[in-house]
């Protein structure tokens, strides 16, 4: 089993849009209290199938599925890759658990806590990026960075589509309500392409950054970080 050992502290505080250079000593210590208790909370889980990509004039194939991808975005993002990776990752129930019972006996660290859950999550999904750029490197081939359902013009309903092809209800646990929110609550799903020729050492080819169709108006990058 998969185990997350610490968070980036630096991106816990930037989930909680903290601005200011250095934190108190006791709110320090509540955070790294709070990042170790995510850390035994969280149980670290992904899984990720492979397709074929085809072009069309209405979207995105993914072969053998009949999951069509629509959007400007997705093709832009997958042009010239010949397959694509979905994946499911997730840090189970555990987490959200945990930040409801301190929501009751301590609202403060609650939010701390829900910071360290949305940082947990993409260490997860880093995790398993890894291991497909690993995978492809052997083959000679990058991958792109993750694009996820609801990013730029893909609607968000393809969640749905994701996880069901990925089989994520029996082999994750991960489901999708009605309203379009996962089950777990801190879980990601994403697709990445492969590239036909390495980028560097087999890691994503561009950054999120620069395909990004928010890039012009990014509240982000103007105080000078990522989303």
């Amino acid at each position: 089993m998969q185990t997350l050992t610490t968070l980036d502290r630096s991106e816990v505080l930037r989930y909680l849009g903290w601005r200011g250079s250095e934190l108190p000593p006791a709110l320090e210590e509540t955070l790294l209290r709070c990042i170790r208790e995510m850390c035994e909370a969280a149980k670290p889980a992904w899984l990720y199938r492979r397709f074929a990509v085809e072009q069309t004039a209405d979207g995105v194939l993914l072969s053998p599925s009949s999951l069509l991808l629509t959007g400007n975005d997705i093709a832009a993002h997958l042009a010239g890759c010949g397959e694509v990776f979905l994946l499911c990752a997730t840090i189970g129930l555990g987490p959200e658990r945990l930040i409801r019972s301190r929501m009751v006996t301590s609202p403060e660290e609650g939010v701390i806590l829900d910071a360290c859950a949305t940082q947990a999550v993409e260490q997860t999904a880093d995790l398993a990026e890894a291991e497909i750029a690993a995978l492809c490197r052997t083959e000679g081939h990058g991958v792109t960075w993750r694009f996820s359902p609801g990013y730029g013009d893909l609607p968000l309903a393809v969640q749905g589509d994701v996880i069901r092809v990925c089989d994520a209800p029996r082999r994750l646990g991960l489901t999708l309500t009605d309203s379009l929110l996962m089950t777990p609550g801190k879980s990601v799903t994403a697709l990445l392409g492969v590239t036909p020729l390495p980028a560097g050492e087999g890691g994503p080819t561009q950054d999120k950054c620069s395909r990004c169709p928010n890039q012009g108006r990014c509240a982000f990058r103007r105080r000078g970080n990522t989303c």
